[in-house]
């Protein structure tokens, strides 16, 4: 028998879909109703609903749903804001995308959120917002960031793309600061292709959200003789999209635990693993994306879960490493080692037991040689 054979390829994430998503796609095309409607209203009041805020508005991806939100918050041209230097590019282009500059800080060591002391450093006379990053599930500091951006008069913003259904200190993600913002793409524990929303519990910034993605209508409009009383752009999120990620979301608690369950696994499995470090597993309700590790010797790792065909991604470059946001290295010295030695494990929301064991032993194999 052929090793192919023997061990067949494990997948580092992908869409999780339920089957069901055809159903509600026939449905919408029976409608002939393809547009921002009904469903997409009914994705927000559950996404809503399962965030605890007021108010969900679905746009078309996560980057437009922070940078709406910045707009939203008059945040423009001229404007400086924070952004952690250990993220997604998307989260400085957002910024740009509102018209404003980004100034890059570092994060913390633990938990790889932007640094409280840090922001307080940066923060300067042009400093009109922050955006914080809940990486992989895990909440930035808000029990400091908060009562620091109010005492400055700092909008913020939370880029909690990888956090749907996490909780940190007793709060669900998605219920800090002005606003939150998520993702629906393709690896994302609930996923409509690409889309994005904003959750918040401000009643004006809600009604400046609807008139941003639509083109200054804050009710919609029949394409006519409609009133456009402010300047507004297409950011929609269809019905179609809502259509894909409805079902997924009737299992919203079971994927939460299942990605629970893989975690605790692997944390059991790769334990005091020498050239292995775990980020803490400490917070209650805590759901992660993916299962993330600090390795010493990644490149070994790597090397040796790509002979095994198992799938595992590198952390992102540090922002201040990509052309459009260059900086002094010496500026980052935690999101630069955080960087070089983070690795997301295969973290499908379906991975086996024995797929998780392969992966661990793989791992193991490589820390040991």
């Amino acid at each position: 028998m052929s090793n192919t054979e023997i061990s067949p390829p494990i997948a580092w994430f992908g869409p999780h879909l339920t089957g069901r998503e055809i159903e509600h796609l026939r449905g919408v095309l029976d409608r002939q109703y393809v547009n921002d409607g009904p469903l997409a209203r009914e994705f927000e009041r559950r996404i809503a609903a399962l965030v605890g805020t007021r108010h969900a508005v679905a746009v078309t991806s996560g980057t437009a749903a922070i940078t709406l939100a910045l707009m939203a918050a008059g945040i423009g041209p001229g404007d400086e804001v924070l952004v952690p230097d250990l993220t997604f590019a998307a989260t400085a282009n957002a910024v740009r995308l509102a018209g404003a500059d980004v100034k890059l800080v570092d994060v913390e060591p633990i938990r790889f959120g932007i640094d409280p002391d840090g922001v307080e450093a940066a923060i300067g006379p042009r400093t009109r917002a922050l955006v914080t990053v809940d990486v992989n599930g895990r909440g930035a500091d808000y029990g400091r960031l908060e009562p620091l951006c109010r005492d400055r008069g700092v909008a913020l913003i939370c880029d909690a793309a990888e956090g749907l259904g996490s909780r940190h200190a007793g709060r669900r993600i998605g219920t800090c600061g002005l606003a939150s913002c998520f993702s629906f793409s393709a690896n994302k524990t609930i996923t409509a292709g690409q889309g994005g929303i904003v959750t918040t519990d401000s009643d004006a910034l809600h009604d400046l959200l609807r008139e941003l993605k639509d083109q200054g209508r804050r009710h919609g409009g029949t394409g006519g003789d409609d009133l456009h009383p402010v300047i507004g752009f297409n950011f929609k999120f269809t019905d179609l999209q809502a259509a894909v990620a409805l079902p997924q979301l009737d299992e919203i608690e079971k994927r939460l635990s299942a990605a629970q369950r893989r975690d605790a696994f692997y944390a059991e499995r790769l334990a005091n693993q020498p050239g292995l470090k775990l980020p803490p597993f400490d917070e209650p309700g805590e759901v992660r994306q993916w299962t993330d590790v600090l390795l010493d010797n990644r490149a070994a790792v790597g090397a040796a879960l790509d002979a095994a065909r198992i799938g595992h991604r590198a952390f992102w470059f540090p922002l201040h490493r990509q052309e459009p946001y260059a900086a002094d290295e010496r500026l980052f010295p935690n999101s630069t080692d955080i960087s070089r030695r983070g690795l997301w494990l295969a973290s499908r929301l379906d991975i086996t037991e024995p797929e998780m064991e392969r992966v661990s032993s793989a791992v193991i194999g490589a820390l040991r040689r």
